[in-house]
C-alpha cells in the first residue's frame, strides 16, 4: 500500500459538477469513468453536524482529544472505539435521507432512488497499517444486483496525509476480479478477521484521488476497485459510505436493514457454519451466496450451500 501514497503516482479525479442537470451527459460520464466526483453538492452544515456528533462520541471514549473541534487522536487504539455510540447518532441518516441528497441522486440516476439502510461509519486512526482497507470491488461482497452504486462522503478535510479513498481508473470495465485473503490486512469491525482484496500488481490502471472537503460526494460503480490510503496524520479519518440504486431494482435483506442488524445476521450464519464444520473460506463463500439468493441464515440453507461449495 505504501507505493500508492507517493504523490507522483496519483492522478486527480475529473470533477463532474458540469454534468449535473443533463441526464444524458452525466450517464455518459459515469459509464466512461465509472465514478462521479462532485464538489460541494451536499449540505455542508449537515455534514459538519455528523462530524461533530462523531467527535463528541469519540471524545467521550477518550480517543479524540478533549476541547478540540477536529478529530485529533489521543493515541488510544481502535479497540477503544465503541461504534454502537456512533451508529446511535441520528445525524447520519438525516444527511443521507435529506431532500437535498435525494434530489441530487435522482438527478444522477435519472429516476427515483432507494437508499440502503445499511450505512457504514468509517474511522481510521493514524499509522494503523494493520487495518488499512485493501483494494476491492463492492460487488464481490454485495451481490444484490448490477445497478447499485456506492456513495462515499468525507466528513472532514482529507488530503493524502490523512489518506483518502483511491480508485483504480478504468477498473469498472474489467468485470469481477479475484479477491483473496490478505495476509497483513485485518478488519477492525470483525476483530481478527483477515480482509479479502485484490493484489495491487494486477491493477495497471492509474490510481485516482483528490483532496476531499466536507460537502463533496464520490459516487462509483460496484465494480470499481477502490481502497483507502494509510492515515499518516495526527487525526482520525472520519467518513461514511452507503449504497443506493434505482427504486425499481431488486433488493434483499442486506439493503433493507441497518448495518448492525446485518452484522448480527452474519454472526448467526457464522455460528451455524462453525457448528456444521465449515472452514473460514467456505463460510465467506456461503455469506456471498446467502446475499445473492436473498436467503436469511437457517441451518438447512447453510447445509445446502456447504454441500454445493468447496471447503
Amino acid at each position: 500500500m505504501a507505493s500508492v501514497s507517493k504523490r507522483e503516482e496519483l492522478s486527480r479525479f475529473r470533477e463532474a459538477n458540469e454534468c449535473l442537470g443533463d441526464s444524458n451527459r452525466i450517464k455518459a460520464r459515469f459509464e466512461e469513468d465509472g465514478y462521479l466526483f462532485l464538489r460541494q453538492v451536499l449540505n455542508r452544515q449537515e455534514v459538519e453536524t455528523v462530524k461533530h456528533d462523531f467527535i463528541h462520541v469519540l471524545q467521550g471514549q477518550g480517543v479524540v482529544r478533549a476541547g478540540v473541534t477536529e478529530a485529533v487522536w489521543t493515541g488510544l487504539g481502535v479497540d477503544r472505539i465503541d461504534e454502537l455510540e456512533l451508529y446511535a447518532q441520528q445525524s447520519t441518516s438525516k444527511l443521507l435521507d435529506s431532500a437535498q441528497t435525494m434530489r441530487l441522486l435522482e438527478g444522477v440516476f435519472g429516476e427515483t432512488v432507494f437508499m440502503f439502510k445499511s450505512q457504514n461509519i468509517r474511522y481510521a486512526i493514524p499509522d494503523d497499517a494493520k487495518h488499512v482497507t485493501p483494494p476491492h470491488q463492492d460487488y464481490f461482497f454485495i451481490r444484490i444486483n448490477q445497478s447499485f452504486r456506492t456513495l462515499w462522503i468525507p466528513l472532514m478535510d482529507i488530503d493524502e496525509e490523512v489518506g483518502g479513498l483511491v480508485l483504480a481508473g478504468g477498473s469498472h470495465k474489467r468485470g469481477l476480479l479475484d479477491h483473496v485473503e490478505q495476509e497483513a490486512a485485518y478488519s477492525y469491525i470483525f476483530k481478527g478477521r483477515k480482509q479479502r482484496g485484490i493484489a495491487l500488481g494486477t491493477l495497471p490502471q492509474p490510481w485516482l484521488t483528490t483532496d476531499y472537503h466536507p460537502g463533496d460526494l464520490l459516487i462509483f460503480s460496484n465494480l470499481m476497485v477502490h481502497w483507502a490510503l494509510p492515515n499518516r496524520s495526527d487525526r482520525i479519518r472520519l467518513s461514511i459510505d452507503n449504497r443506493c440504486q434505482p427504486m425499481t431494482a431488486p433488493r434483499t435483506w442486506q439493503a433493507e436493514m441497518p448495518i448492525l442488524e446485518a452484522r448480527r445476521i452474519r454472526q448467526t450464519a457464522k455460528q451455524i457454519a462453525d457448528d456444521e464444520g465449515a472452514s473460514e473460506a467456505q463460510f465467506e463463500s456461503i455469506m456471498i451466496e446467502l446475499m445473492k439468493r436473498g436467503w436469511e441464515p437457517e441451518k438447512g440453507r447453510i447445509k445446502t450451500l456447504m454441500a454445493e461449495l468447496p471447503q
